[in-house]
């Protein structure tokens, strides 16, 4: 008599339920990550009816059962809690495995079944499936396509469409079901290609039509981007899923983590009970379960693998771990194959390796953050939820301490934020969520503007490399100074928004109305940029401009009186604001003093002269010290095309290593 019909089965389903809810007790206690506060929201300010008829909250894919419905269900009962969420994703993981293990056992006697269904729950991409709320869209369309596989077998055809409907409405990944569906008919019925064709034509009807139906969706709200179907990018997908079956999502560091990460002691001892329900090697472990050769076996999980794998190809330059979710039943197959005839002990070893190996995989500390078809890390690892968490609730509770109470219709600017923290997303889902006000909204600082700002009270932040503070909290223009930060970062339509808010509120008129005539000029409104101007009192006068820029030639090469001479410069500029020579030497004048401003005249004679090389070397070389990488770029860009020389200065040359050093191209992944 086998174990398994001397010991009865509820234990063994507690111990294995205990055991799991151990292993992850860390992401069931995870706080709502990135796109949560999105769906969230989306589920407590919109009619659920209203939200079915596009993309929803992202406006990427149209996945309606896993997101808008799933969030409107949920979000009631959870009251802003994540724990409900977290539970109800635990429920449907335990499904999963019930149903995987109802799969597993047509093919495999229970000791193969345990161990193909031990694989499944401790392969480490589960973490990410069960720390990220959002992974619902994962967990829901494994748990239905496995149901509907038990209901097809099962003869319930009616049942088994609807749940392969609730699969693909929950993540497009389920459309290649049908395929397993025919494997069944024909390779374990016996099935004839007409009769299994019959059956599955329903399914692929289903497909066709919802695939039809995302797309028409999906190009309703962007255009559709262009996906990458060519060979290289369907091997590479292949290749990401054997890796991230195999728990390799950063192969660099999993020796270090190996060796550093021992298997969790609690799991293990509830997970190695159940070798009391291991079936023993001998002939009994097999009495009443169907024999399936072991081609039949071994093919059905080989072309689960390759169906279900062939759908990352279009995305695979973004893989993470976690998209192989349901190309996983093919592995639990074979893994289950592989130890269908152990014994206890061999149970309790298995056991003790997937969780050392589980262990070592999500210490890594590391995640990609480039894209491209070949890098061999994942990019939405559990290494990157562990950290995106604890920086969310460290910023949170420092913006609390920041701000307690901001006033109604708030805007937060971040200027600068910890990197792939996920704190920021969207116009602010997670800042309205943490002060619970619904007029509130938060961006980054680069995208100030009057759609973004209006006349709405405004809070600018930044983090210091510890943490948040108040940006410009003591300046007396702290308009002007956005302004003039956003004419840096080439974001000219916010700062003649901000300069516009610093004239409203009564800021130093001179400064904001020069500054706010060179926003319009780089916009393209000569008109407005001379009204602007005119409106401080610049005129243009030839001998004027003339004479200050005598004297100040004379200040700086007689009396070496750089003061000056700058004051020279700036009454020059007032009679000849048209004229790129005073600001360029202005501008180098204050490259140490004032850098700030200095490379605000810089990009004024840059704007006057474009093809001035001297002046756009220095700009440059001025976004390099501030460390205003991207329009340090784009600036040296214009620099190599009119002064393709540059590699004989210098100067130039020690600047462009510095920024390539700083460049994210060279720095594909990120470890912590």
């Amino acid at each position: 008599m086998t174990p398994a019909r001397r010991w009865p089965i509820w234990p063994a389903l507690l111990l294995a339920a205990l055991g799991l809810a151990a292993l992850y007790a860390e992401p069931l206690r995870t706080r709502f990550l990135n796109d949560d506060y999105t769906f969230l929201e989306e589920a407590r300010t919109r009619p659920l009816p209203g939200t079915l008829t596009g993309t929803g909250a992202l406006g990427n894919y149209y996945r309606p059962f896993s997101r808008q419905i799933y969030f409107a269900l949920l979000s009631p009962i959870a009251g802003g809690h994540p724990l409900v969420f977290h539970l109800a994703n635990f429920a449907l993981f335990l499904t999963a495995l019930a149903l995987l293990v109802d799969l597993l056992l047509v093919f495999l006697p229970p000791a193969g079944a345990m161990a193909g269904c031990l694989y499944l729950a401790v392969l480490p991409l589960q973490r990410v499936n069960l720390t990220w709320v959002s992974c619902s869209q994962d967990l829901l369309a494994l748990t239905a396509s496995l149901a509907a596989l038990a209901l097809f077998r099962r003869g319930k055809t009616a049942w088994a469409l609807f749940a392969y409907a609730a699969a693909v409405a929950s993540k497009e990944a389920a459309l290649p079901l049908p395929l397993a569906f025919a494997a069944w008919e024909m390779g374990v019925r016996g099935s004839s290609p007409r009769r299994a064709g019959a059956r599955v034509a329903p399914f692929v009807l289903i497909g066709i039509a919802w695939g039809w139906l995302a797309i028409a969706m999906r190009t309703r709200n962007a255009p559709l981007p262009a996906l990458r179907v060519d060979p290289e990018h369907f091997l590479a997908g292949y290749a990401h899923m054997i890796q991230s079956l195999l728990g390799l999502e950063h192969p660099a560091g999993m020796p270090r983590s190996l060796l550093r990460s021992p298997p969790p002691i609690l799991p293990l001892f509830l997970l190695a009970a159940l070798a009391f329900w291991y079936a023993p090697r001998g002939p009994q472990a097999e009495a009443g379960v169907p024999p399936r050769p072991l081609r039949a076996t071994a093919g059905f999980a080989v072309l689960w693998l390759a169906a279900f794998g062939v759908v990352t190809g279009p995305v695979v330059e973004t893989w993470s771990a976690y998209y192989y979710t349901l190309a996983a039943v093919g592995g639990s197959l074979l893994i289950g194959l592989a130890f269908s005839r152990g014994d206890r002990w061999m149970w309790v070893g298995l056991s003790a390796f997937l969780l050392w190996w589980h262990a070592g995989s999500n210490n890594t500390r590391a995640f990609a953050v480039t894209d491209g078809p070949w890098g061999w890390t994942s990019h939405l690892n559990s290494s990157y939820f562990r950290r995106a968490s604890a920086l969310t609730d460290t910023l949170s509770r420092q913006l609390r301490a920041l701000e307690p109470a901001p006033p109604r219709d708030t805007r937060f600017f971040f200027a600068t934020l910890p990197p792939w923290a996920g704190f920021q997303m969207g116009n602010g889902a997670l800042v309205r969520a943490l002060y619970r006000d619904r007029s509130l909204g938060s961006f980054f600082y680069s995208q100030f503007s009057e759609s973004t700002a209006a006349g709405w009270p405004c809070r600018f932040i930044y983090w210091d490399g510890m943490e948040l503070r108040q940006l410009y909290a003591n300046a007396r223009d702290p308009f002007f100074q956005v302004g003039s930060d956003l004419l840096l970062l080439d974001r000219p339509a916010g700062a003649a928004h901000a300069f516009r808010r610093g004239l409203a509120a009564g800021g130093e008129r001179m400064d904001l109305l020069y500054w706010l005539g060179w926003t319009e000029f780089a916009l393209g409104h000569r008109g407005a940029a001379e009204a602007a101007w005119t409106a401080f009192g610049a005129h243009d006068d030839s001998l004027y401009w003339i004479a200050h820029l005598r004297a100040a030639r004379n200040s700086l090469v007689e009396d070496r009186d750089t003061l000056e001479a700058r004051r020279h410069l700036v009454k020059a500029i007032e009679f000849g604001i048209g004229r790129p020579e005073a600001h360029a030497v202005l501008g180098q004048l204050l490259l140490d003093a004032r850098p700030k401003y200095a490379m605000l005249e810089l990009k004024a004679a840059a704007w006057l002269k474009p093809r001035d090389w001297m002046v756009r070397r220095d700009l440059f070389i001025g976004l390099v010290r501030a460390r205003l990488d991207d329009p340090a770029r784009r600036e040296f860009d214009a620099l190599a095309a009119i002064y393709p020389e540059w590699r004989t200065d210098s100067l130039i040359v020690q600047a462009h290593r510095g920024l390539e050093r700083r460049s994210p191209a060279g720095r594909g992944v990120v470890e912590f």
